[in-house]
């Protein structure tokens, strides 16, 4: 079975899934989006700051990463995981010297070893090639508070990809080494 592409059978539990990591899920601010206007009543919101930039190259790729790079995801880990829980928040580095690219961030977290998603891989959404790396460890306490399952801090990932425009999904590698899970999908 496809990770990207789900049999008609798999249809209702990703529904409810879907259902259950969109509440999780909170706005995405997009440098240059218009935002929605504020409820009747309610104080106009500021505008999301631009994404910070450099001119700096990219890191390398992660070591535990490089036999993944430019592999369908599905051939390399095919099992995808229901097991965690996490979401991919926004783009929070840009990078525009010699070598572009893109700095993601969200969090993860591996239900079944109750603890953060160590690594994550980032996936193209056209082509199903794993693109970009990264790792957990940033503090992230705002998770901790809002999810009672989350017992650790440092839930927060950043992973980089040298994609710059489009879209590309983050996939949590489970501690088991052999699956993955979703962590959610971002327009760059």
């Amino acid at each position: 079975m496809s990770i990207l592409k789900p049999t008609l059978r798999a249809a209702p539990v990703a529904l409810a899934t879907l259902v259950l990591v969109a509440g999780c899920d909170r706005p995405k601010p997009r440098a240059g989006a218009a935002a929605p206007g504020p409820a009747a009543g309610a104080p106009a919101q500021p505008a999301a700051p631009p994404t910070p930039t450099t001119t700096e190259a990219p890191p390398p790729v992660p070591a535990w990463a490089q036999a993944y790079m430019g592999r369908p995801l599905n051939d390399v880990l095919p099992t995808q995981s229901t097991e965690c829980v996490g979401n991919t928040d926004n783009v929070n580095l840009r990078y525009q010297g010699a070598t572009p690219g893109t700095r993601v961030e969200g969090w993860g977290w591996d239900r079944t070893a109750n603890k953060p998603v160590e690594h994550v891989l980032l996936i193209d959404d056209h082509t199903g090639v794993v693109i970009g790396a990264g790792q957990s460890g940033k503090p992230r306490p705002d998770v901790v508070r809002a999810r009672p399952e989350v017992t650790s801090p440092a839930t927060g990932w950043e992973a980089v990809t040298p994609k710059t425009t489009g879209g590309l999904y983050a996939f949590g590698l489970l501690a088991d080494g052999k699956s993955v899970c979703r962590l959610g999908h971002i327009a760059l």
